[in-house]
């Protein structure tokens, strides 16, 4: 509209529509597309409220969300903004009717002018897109991921891993091709909008001297409306390729363009006129001029890109890519119904190797969201890839399917790996894979980062990527950043199911928010009901907030689930003996050694009451990577086992190396505090203490030790463990019980106002143990 100002101030942030850039005294505001189009839309209404329909209707364009995914939204905006909805000084809501924007505004001052007004205007341009830049790059899915796997990794120098195909690449040097947009009549021609820009950009992807953002990236971009400057900033790319569809019968007329970012600028468009039947052809002309004009902007980038992975099947490929969508989706549902796409292009197109190396990806991916045994898997189900590589030996992503889920010697994968980044180089969901393989089965860290920048280069909008280059991070900057990074994640998908995990789980491990971490957790399970990571941490959630009968409905929720629960269940039951046997289960195992809680608590006990020693030395050692030497090993994921490991040593007769032992730990622990923070480090130290004899001083870290939210698993350490059980009279043991009891009664509170309203399900009455 032409009477919109051309700069909002609202408040005291200063807002560009154009540059989608939002600043705070001078300072980016760094916001994702959606998020920015929620606060322009309330801006714009300001001091109107804006109904939740009216949102879905502005800022989802074509798309059907809930009133949840609104919710959602403006909390992350919320959070970005730093505004505090329960004493708002910027979006006010209201049940029922909406939200509005209550700050005042208006339209933003215009810059004073000098003589260096051009100067500084680059300047401030080349801030932001430093700036969006750098935001995309620290906002760093696999279901799969474990943290760090301490004890059993295969190390390779990373001086000698060969990665120089993902170094970081030019903005200069990279475009992105855009859905088109469809002016056909008949809305069953849409997906022409698709996959024509889908085959070009397949084409030009093997381009050398070109960097292709990946379509998961450059698709999610808003259509025509978008500025080309504020989504070159955020594609990190100088060059859009976009267009028009048109199909009237068999005839076909295309429009292509070619924009330069920087200024906003065409600098090159063509108009074709073909019949159906020549789609292909079309795909390949297009491809050649556009190249022909790069190539005369950008030195190094070949005139006639090499042919690209395709089906001549236009229906085929089509099935093809709805597949790949649903298989980005990470969650149980979607990665089953990507399963009969692929083999519906396959059906169609028995010669398409992609769709076979497609397939065999949704499979093992299927298998691993379930927690399945994969070995059989890949038995199963190598003949896809045989025949994809047997169809064509140069397809990339077959090579990417086959390195990601292999489980054979570190250099054959790699090989995989780096033959599948030299022929799909935009392939986001392979570099990934190839940076997380990396660094956790190569322990080659400064590589694997390499591989990730290029990830994240290529499909900068992937939230898979920056879930990956969250995790990442734990070891530099510890949980606290971690949790912000995975709120960024969200921020880009709030529906973005491993993201809801991690984010859930900090807010509980971290904060003791337990009732909220609940709602996140449950929102998750909504979103993919049949995925048993989701439910094994629920158990644990629902444990903490002292219900038993909440947390054995969620846990039966899938057989994967049920079985890994038992652990807790019955340790929470107070039977050692059940808990001790479900510790020896590989059920519990396959979320990794983070996330199998109080394996090592059950153990140790299960072995101080049978005194069956050795075997559960062994175990402990093994499963924890603390052999051969317990004391060289210690790491965030084992040091709190290494206790019970030096209990069973003492218990064994061996005092001087369980003394040894624990007091490795202790300095491990006072040493790593401050980087991870206090969880668990405050109650491990009032472990040692206690072990140690010092009674009052393990009693002020117990207490220091859920004044700092830390109530993970409290009914264990307050009800059960076998050291504190001494102190159970104790007038100080049993004021911190009170303490944390009427903290959890709070927190129980909560839950049940989260039930009534519906935000949350309604699962069975309180059980709790008294």
């Amino acid at each position: 509209m032409t009477d919109q100002p051309q700069q909002w101030q609202a408040g005291d942030l200063r807002i560009d529509p154009v540059l989608q850039c939002v600043e705070r005294a001078g300072q980016i505001v760094a916001l994702p597309p959606l998020s920015f189009n929620v606060l322009l839309a309330l801006v714009q209404a300001a001091p109107r409220f804006v109904s939740n329909d009216a949102l879905m209707t502005q800022v989802w364009v074509g798309q059907v969300v809930s009133l949840e995914t609104v919710t959602q939204r403006i909390k992350l905006l919320r959070d970005a903004i730093q505004d505090d909805p329960r004493s708002p000084r910027y979006i006010e809501g209201q049940r029922g009717r909406g939200y509005r924007f209550i700050a005042r505004v208006g339209p933003a001052a215009p810059p004073p002018r000098s003589d260096t007004a051009a100067p500084a205007s680059r300047s401030r341009w080349l801030t932001w897109v430093t700036t969006a830049v750098s935001a995309v790059l620290l906002l760093g899915v696999g279901a799969w991921i474990v943290e760090r796997n301490i004890g059993s990794r295969t190390v390779q120098s990373p001086a000698a891993i060969d990665v120089t195909g993902a170094l970081p690449v030019d903005m200069d040097h990279t475009v992105a091709v855009r859905r088109f947009d469809d002016l056909s009549g008949n809305k069953s021609d849409a997906y022409l909008a698709v996959g024509l820009p889908e085959m070009i950009l397949n084409r030009l992807s093997g381009t050398p001297g070109l960097t292709v953002i990946a379509r998961s990236s450059s698709f999610a971009e808003p259509g025509k409306s978008a500025d080309a400057r504020a989504v070159g900033a955020r594609l990190h790319s100088r060059y859009l390729i976009g267009g028009t569809v048109q199909r009237t019968g068999e005839a076909l007329r295309v429009t292509v363009r070619l924009v330069e970012t920087a200024g906003g600028t065409q600098v090159w468009s063509a108009q074709f006129d073909r019949s159906m039947d020549e789609l292909f052809a079309l795909e390949d002309d297009v491809a050649a001029q556009v190249t022909g004009v790069l190539a005369t902007r950008i030195r190094g980038v070949a005139r006639n890109p090499a042919p690209a992975e395709r089906s001549s099947n236009i229906d085929a490929y089509l099935a093809y890519l709805q597949g790949r969508a649903l298989l980005g989706r990470y969650e149980v549902a979607d990665t089953a119904a990507a399963v009969p796409h692929f083999e519906h292009a396959i059906k169609l197109d028995a010669t398409f190797a992609p769709a076979y190396a497609a397939l065999y990806d949704a499979r093992m991916q299927s298998g691993a969201l379930l927690r399945e045994d994969l070995g059989p898997l890949r038995v199963r189900y190598q003949s896809l890839i045989d025949r994809a590589l047997a169809i064509d030996p140069g397809c990339g992503s077959a090579y990417f399917a086959q390195a990601m889920w292999g489980r054979g010697e570190v250099p054959i994968r790699m090989a995989s790996f780096e033959r599948g980044m030299r022929l799909d180089p935009s392939n986001g969901r392979g570099l990934t894979a190839y940076a997380e393989f990396l660094e956790n089965e190569v322990d080659a860290h400064d590589a694997a980062g390499r591989v990730l920048q290029k990830a994240l280069w290529v499909d900068p909008m992937s939230p898979r990527a920056h879930f990956a280059s969250a995790i990442r991070s734990l070891d530099v900057a510890g949980p606290a950043a971690v949790e912000q990074q995975m709120l960024g994640v969200l921020e880009l998908d709030p529906n973005f199911v491993p993201a809801l995990q991690r984010y859930g789980k900090y807010r509980w491990e971290l904060h003791g928010e337990l009732a909220a971490a609940v709602q996140i957790i449950e929102h998750a399970i909504t979103l993919d009901p049949g995925n048993p990571w989701l439910r094994h941490t629920a158990v644990a959630m629902y444990l903490d907030l002292d219900d038993p009968a909440a947390a054995t409905e969620v846990a039966a929720g899938t057989p994967q689930s049920a079985a890994s629960a038992r652990l807790l269940l019955a340790l929470y039951r107070g039977d050692w003996r059940a808990a001790g046997l479900a510790a020896h289960d590989p059920a519990g195992w396959s979320y990794g050694q983070f996330e199998n809680w109080e394996a090592g608590e059950a153990l140790r006990d299960y072995a101080l009451r049978t005194a069956d020693l050795q075997p559960t030395i062994d175990f402990i050692g093994d499963k924890f990577g603390l052999t051969p030497e317990p004391a060289k090993q210690l790491g965030l994921g084992n040091f709190r086992q290494a206790v019970y490991l030096a209990q069973l040593l003492a218990a064994q007769g061996h005092e001087q190396e369980a003394v040894a032992l624990r007091r490795a730990v202790a300095a491990w622990n006072d040493s790593n505090q401050s980087r991870y923070g206090p969880l668990f480090a405050r109650r491990t130290r009032a472990a040692l203490l206690l072990l140690d004899g010092q009674q009052d001083a393990a009693l002020d870290e117990l207490a220091g030790s859920f004044q700092s939210g830390d109530y993970l698993h409290w009914w264990y350490t307050l009800r059960t463990d076998p050291l504190w059980i001494p102190l159970h009279e104790r007038p100080r043991f049993r004021a911190i019980a009170d303490e944390v009891a009427r903290y959890v009664a709070r927190q129980r509170v909560l839950l049940a106002a989260l039930r009534h309203d519906g935000a949350i399900p309604s699962r069975p009455e309180f059980g709790a143990h008294h």
